[in-house]
């Protein structure tokens, strides 16, 4: 290459030919020979050529970016920032910060456990290899142990996205060289039936340990098979799930058939394509539970005997951070609070309360002011008090608007009982005056025994009655 020297000889020479004074000095020949130097200089000159390949030992600096290839994809700016299309990484790529623009994607399997990549491979002895790991920075050593249980997956580069696994048992550590001894397991002792040798740039992980507990868990996401998955006292290639123990510790997403929801599955309970949670263990400060439709699914509450100077909700429990139905004991029956929040007492007929326990137990008794007996040759006049009871709760007359309620006789004088029974069919209270003269039957001279009935209907129930036996 021309060096600085040939550029300041030209330069003499063409300042020569220019401040010449004397007559005739400048010649065809002096001045060819100047163009002639000037034209070797550009032939082999110091700079970057622009119509042939060329290249330079020395530091280029473009201070206003640059622009490379005819399609312009790639782009170097002034502040240090490159624009591309893709960017091929055969080694380690080390980032400072990683910004992911609209979306990042994950395919196949992602692991959080050790990992390393296999740099060579020596076969050493029967089923034994030296593998030596990659090193993504100078300082950079191993995490595995001895005992660790390695498993790596080979795409087939085929059209189906296909695979072929490696299942390594670590027997010694290197850190120096960055390497480990391995045992190849067999294959019945493998997933598949299959295991292969490991091959240089293999991404493996470790699965498990053979003896050592605490590293004997991993946690990874499956986007195969559409599951998060946490093993737990994985000492072997294969996973092991009976009533005798699980390596399955938890799952969120699709659920696999295991032990734990195995019969779920079977009663189609749960579905292969219905995202689940599981865990041995789950410990919550506040779980909101909703159905099908979003719609929360309140907790009940037993409050104990219902307290007039509490207020009972149907709602979210702001303080307890949970939505709950509060249930009540009032009355010999067990009540759920209904409505958002109320203070009322629980009894029959108050729609602020459902009866759960004991809302069926409907009783009536009748009561005689003059007694049950009464003598044919007097005349006489008794009012009979009908009392309706929901288990130990008395019902009053406000209680029983929705009801209907109907007196009838009953004794062996059957058309008098029609005959009275139509006279009373408009008469609907729970008390009754019963006369000697109008209300007994023509039989009564002669000895006989009169009962009179009271039925309640009920809206929501079979009809309810009392009866009451009037004797001479």
């Amino acid at each position: 290459m021309v060096t600085t020297a040939a550029t300041e000889k030209i330069r003499r020479t063409l300042e020569g030919i220019r401040d010449e004074t004397g007559l005739y000095a400048n010649t065809a020949t002096r001045i060819g020979n100047a163009f002639l130097s000037l034209l070797n200089y550009l032939c082999d000159a110091p700079f970057l050529r622009k119509d042939s390949e060329d290249s330079t030992a020395y530091l280029l600096t473009l201070l206003a970016g640059c622009v490379i290839g005819e399609s312009r994809n790639i782009t170097l700016n002034p502040d240090g920032s490159i624009h591309c299309g893709s960017i091929t990484v055969d080694g380690s790529a080390i980032f400072s910060e990683m910004v992911f623009n609209h979306q990042n994607v994950l395919e196949g399997d992602t692991y959080f456990t050790d990992r390393g990549i296999i740099d060579s491979v020596e076969h050493t002895d029967l089923r034994q290899y030296k593998v030596t790991f990659r090193k993504m920075y100078d300082d950079e050593r191993v995490t595995f142990h001895v005992n660790d249980i390695l498993l790596g997956k080979v795409n087939n580069l085929d059209r189906a996205k296909t695979h072929k696994a490696i299942w390594l048992r670590i027997d010694s550590i290197d850190t120096d060289e960055n390497s480990a001894i391995c045992t190849l397991y067999d294959d019945d002792d493998v997933p598949g039936g299959i295991n292969y040798a490991p091959v240089s740039s293999t991404r493996v992980i470790r699965w498990g340990n053979t003896v050592d507990t605490t590293r004997q868990s991993v946690w990874f996401v499956s986007s195969t098979e559409g599951r998060w998955l946490f093993l737990q006292g994985v000492d072997k290639p294969i996973l092991e799930d009976s009533v005798n123990g699980s390596n399955y510790a938890a799952f969120i997403g699709l659920p696999p058939d295991i032990q734990a929801v195995h019969e779920l599955l079977a009663n189609k309970v749960l579905s292969k394509d219905q995202p689940a949670v599981y865990m041995k263990t789950l410990i919550t400060e506040n779980l909101i539970m909703v159905d099908h439709l979003g719609k929360p699914v309140y907790q009940a509450r037993d409050c104990g005997l219902w307290d007039s100077s509490k207020t009972y909700i149907h709602g979210w429990d702001s303080e307890a951070q949970g939505y709950y139905t509060d249930r009540v004991w009032h009355g010999g029956c067990f009540w759920q609070c209904s409505v958002g929040s109320t203070t009322s007492e629980p009894r029959y007929g108050n729609a602020d309360w459902t009866c759960l326990i004991g809302g069926q137990n409907m009783d009536i008794t009748i009561e005689s002011s003059k007694g049950n007996f009464f003598r044919v040759v007097r005349q006489w006049t008794t009012v009979l008090t009908a009392t309706v009871w929901n288990a130990e709760m008395v019902l009053t007359a406000s209680d029983l608007s929705d009801c209907t309620i109907t007196w009838t006789r009953e004794s062996d004088d059957e058309d008098g009982d029609t005959a009275w029974n139509a006279a009373k069919s408009s008469y609907h209270e729970l008390t009754l005056n019963v006369s000697s003269k109008e209300d007994l039957p023509s039989l009564w001279v002669a000895g006989c025994k009169v009962g009179y009935r009271c039925t309640v209907k009920f809206p929501d129930q079979e009809p309810k009655s009392g009866s009451y036996t009037i004797s001479n």
